[in-house]
């Protein structure tokens, strides 16, 4: 499974503006934190997935939690 490709699909569902790379930060693309953690959510259903809140304090662009996915999938 590519994760990058879900988190871009969960993130333009949420409404994300402007082009998704993994550097691209959260509070760029016009999402507040509320749809931010809706997004992670989504994701943790769709992928089986629990995000500590501890991980959640260190997500500020794609790549943090395209890291922490892929580190909680192994």
């Amino acid at each position: 499974m590519n994760y990058f490709e879900e988190i871009k699909k969960a993130l333009s569902n949420k409404g994300a503006k402007g082009t998704i790379t993994n550097n691209t930060e959260f509070k760029s693309m016009g999402l507040d934190s509320l749809d931010l953690m809706d997004m992670i959510v989504t994701l943790e259903d769709k992928l089986n997935i629990t995000v500590s809140d501890e991980d959640l304090l260190n997500i500020k662009k794609v790549s943090d939690l395209l890291e922490i996915i892929e580190k909680l999938k192994k």
